[in-house]
């Protein structure tokens, strides 16, 4: 039988950018997405994948796709992300991004997959006592409920590896941005919705909140599908161990708008807005975790990352 991996949220902006790579990394496995476009965008779909459109709270079509294709591997990318949404809908979210998780996790284990690789978010932190920001030293500290949801599911997938022999792996994505992240994405960080703000001005008003000091790590999304590759390829055991991916350098949001005025040549206007509650000043992830575990080491800077998404924002 044919190898095949399953990838749920193929449609979304991780997920998408993963399927691309790993196709041209491993041709000979087939992949087999899920998604319901709840986030994701239908034209972002590998036309060459095994694709179900559902959710991955439907058991029904989980056992079809488990039994039919039988995964070894899950790169389980599927979520509600937005943190305002799940403010707002806390049941909601809370079915997709827990029991939902816990459904593939059951079917993985059921199925007998080698590896179950969870993406979880650095909002699990809250404010993070220490920068570095280093796993052993910040006790999670969630403070809205998409953070809860990420934290929770981490121990579901520590326990299914110390109850079932599934292997599992949680990681910690800092501020993801590249191509296919649209500037009204759930998931969108400064990057994307000032660049959404400069090539569609009718859609997106550029703002700033703050004085614009604000520094984040932020993560070129090729460096989260490298990992997760890297997990995949892993001869240890992971055991559920949670670990940071991140660039490990932070940005201001100053500089972020200096950069993008000087690649794209164009000035952008920002509106001036106050500090959001409860928004953390800075962010810089420790990630020596990683490259202790599984050689995570991220190829693409800041800097590089930035220039491949205007690249990308110019033939949109």
């Amino acid at each position: 039988m044919k190898k095949s991996i399953l990838v749920t949220g193929c449609a979304g902006f991780i997920g998408s950018n993963f399927v691309k790579i790993f196709k041209n990394r491993f041709p000979a496995i087939e992949i087999v997405g899920i998604d319901d476009f709840s986030t994701g965008r239908k034209d972002a779909i590998e036309k060459s994948i095994i694709f179900y459109k559902g959710s991955i709270l439907n058991k029904k079509l989980l056992a079809k796709i488990f039994s039919k294709h039988k995964p070894e591997y899950v790169f389980h990318f599927a979520a509600l992300p937005r943190v305002s949404f799940s403010v707002e809908n806390p049941v909601l979210t809370t079915e997709v991004n827990i029991l939902g998780t816990v459904n593939l996790l059951d079917f993985s284990r059921k199925f007998k997959v080698k590896r179950f690789m969870f993406s979880s978010s650095s909002s699990v932190y809250g404010g993070a006592k220490y920068i570095p920001t280093k796993e052993s030293e910040n006790f999670p500290d969630p403070q809205v409920p998409y953070a809860v949801q990420k934290y929770d599911c981490e121990p579901f997938c520590k326990i299914f590896s110390q109850l079932y022999s599934l292997d599992t792996v949680c990681m910690r994505y800092f501020n993801v941005f590249g191509p296919g992240q649209y500037g009204d994405s759930p998931y969108s960080t400064v990057v994307a919705a000032w660049l959404e703000a400069l090539y569609f001005p009718k859609d997106k008003k550029a703002f700033i909140e703050g004085n614009g000091k604000q520094s984040r790590d932020f993560c070129y999304v090729d460096n989260v599908v490298d990992a997760n590759i890297a997990c995949m390829l892993s001869k240890k055991p992971l055991k559920g161990i949670c670990m940071n991916i991140a660039n490990g350098e932070r940005t201001n949001l100053i500089e972020i708008k200096k950069l993008i005025e000087k690649y794209t040549g164009m000035k952008l206007e920002l509106e001036k807005r106050a500090s959001r509650v409860g928004d953390v000043m800075h962010t810089l992830a420790d990630i020596n975790l990683a490259k202790k575990t599984i050689g995570y080491k991220p190829k693409v800077d800041f800097l590089e990352g930035l220039k491949r998404t205007i690249e990308w924002f110019e033939t949109r």
